[in-house]
């Protein structure tokens, strides 16, 4: 279980009250560890009086035993019967995760005598994009984890192993050292490199050709995210122009990074600089995205995304180039925002 501060509950309650809402229920699984602190499968009911975890007979016993302070609540039924049991009499307009919640779900809920639904839309989600102290050591810690793995990939790259013999190693690598993987790791050979997110198959490395790795750890609940582009061997002098313009775009891309700088900016800047290099086609997808919790969250570097840097968000910047049939490159850098500026983590 990791230590959860009291403030995030505090200040999801003031958003409540703001909101004019009698309650609030989060059900979507990150955010509930977010605010519990442990991966236990259940649902948040925060009211005016209490704090409620419904959790099946199956977490009761461990609910109880880790969440000290929680209002531990077992249920054998559906989500309506449950609140019936925990919600009565306890106030009327219920804010509920709006991205979360099947239609079904929705409409068993709309059918609860004396409640009306409010949607929430990102409130936990606002909350979990700025890391405190705690959250950025855990973060750092599974980046160090993610970058050693790299060296590790290096030594056993040898002509005639597969891509999922590598993807294998990479596993074991990070379960020995962190609490796993924090996505199945993305390691592909040559052309097929081209894949962005391709699956690590049964393909043989060959002398000069490039390689591409996409790994990350999970530490006490937190991600790392990071990718690198080895040349085993000697390749076409393209794919070092193409490492070149990468790198750059990357390292231009990281400086501009401050708080009060949009992720819109950031994610013209990468596809300003595809396009003069005659690339923008074979760049797929956005520049970068938030790291934490998930391994893709808030903020997202799109084109039309309103996020803005604040100090205590960490991000991963990851520009590509593509090309289908030869190969691509990607390399990928995590970067937590601070007062004045930003740090890399290494």
């Amino acid at each position: 279980m990791t230590p959860v501060p009291s403030a995030r509950i505090r200040r999801l309650r003031e958003k409540t009250e703001k909101e004019k809402l009698d309650g609030l229920m989060i059900t979507e699984l990150h955010n509930v560890f977010y605010l519990t602190g442990s991966w236990i499968e259940g649902i948040v009911l925060l009211t005016k009086e209490k704090d409620f975890l419904i959790v099946s007979s199956l977490f009761a016993e461990e609910a109880r035993v880790e969440l000290k302070g929680w209002e531990v609540v077992v249920h054998a039924g559906k989500l309506d019967e449950i609140l019936k049991k925990v919600w009565r009499k306890r106030g009327k307009k219920l804010g509920f995760e709006a991205s979360n919640l099947s239609y079904e779900e929705h409409e068993r809920l709309s059918g609860t005598k004396d409640t009306e639904l409010i949607p929430c839309r990102g409130w936990v989600e606002e909350l979990r994009m700025i890391k405190d102290e705690a959250e950025l050591a855990r973060m750092q810690e599974s980046t160090k984890v993610a970058h050693s793995a790299f060296e590790y990939v290096e030594s056993k790259l040898k002509e005639g192993v597969s891509e999922k013999k590598i993807s294998q190693e990479v596993g074991w690598f990070l379960r020995e050292r962190s609490d796993g993987e924090a996505f199945p790791s993305i390691v592909l050979f040559g052309e097929r490199t081209s894949f962005p997110h391709g699956r690590p198959s049964e393909r043989k490395l060959k002398h000069n050709e490039v390689v591409l790795v996409d790994l990350g750890a999970k530490l006490q609940g937190y991600c790392s995210d990071l990718t690198r582009t080895f040349f085993f061997g000697e390749v076409p002098r393209k794919w070092n122009s193409i490492l070149d313009l990468i790198t750059q775009a990357q390292r231009l891309a990281i400086e501009e990074i401050t708080p009060g700088v949009t992720c819109s900016k950031i994610d013209e800047m990468l596809k300003e600089r595809m396009a003069k290099a005659g690339y923008i086609e074979a760049f797929l997808h956005r520049g970068g995205h938030g790291i934490g919790i998930e391994v893709h969250e808030a903020p997202f570097f799109n084109s039309d995304s309103q996020h803005v840097f604040r100090e205590g968000m960490v991000v991963a910047v990851e520009p590509g180039v593509y090309l289908p049939g030869e190969g691509g490159i990607r390399e990928e850098k995590m970067v937590v925002v601070t007062r004045r500026g930003n740090r890399v983590l290494e």
